[in-house]
């Protein structure tokens, strides 16, 4: 269910005239589907896209806000920045 929001999301982004709003409702929903099965990849992957969305509407900050915690999560992550 994650991934399905999140391919819609991005194709109501990619249309001739975009779909924003209801596109960041499939993103965010699918945010809640994959936080609530505990599927970090699917979390990672469509916080990408949001986080994509908010910097193309000039809220680099929102995006930055946006993907920090999720990027916390991957231990992966914490390695590379110590």
């Amino acid at each position: 269910m994650p991934e399905l929001l999140r391919v819609k999301g991005g194709l109501l982004l990619s249309m001739p005239q975009p779909n924003s709003g209801e596109a960041e409702i499939c993103l965010r929903q699918s945010l809640e589907w994959s936080r609530r099965q505990a599927a970090r990849a699917w979390e990672l992957r469509t916080g990408l896209d949001l986080g994509s969305a908010a910097r193309r509407r000039g809220q680099r900050e929102n995006a930055r806000a946006l993907l920090q915690p999720v990027f916390e999560q991957f231990t992966e992550a914490r390695r590379q920045q110590t």
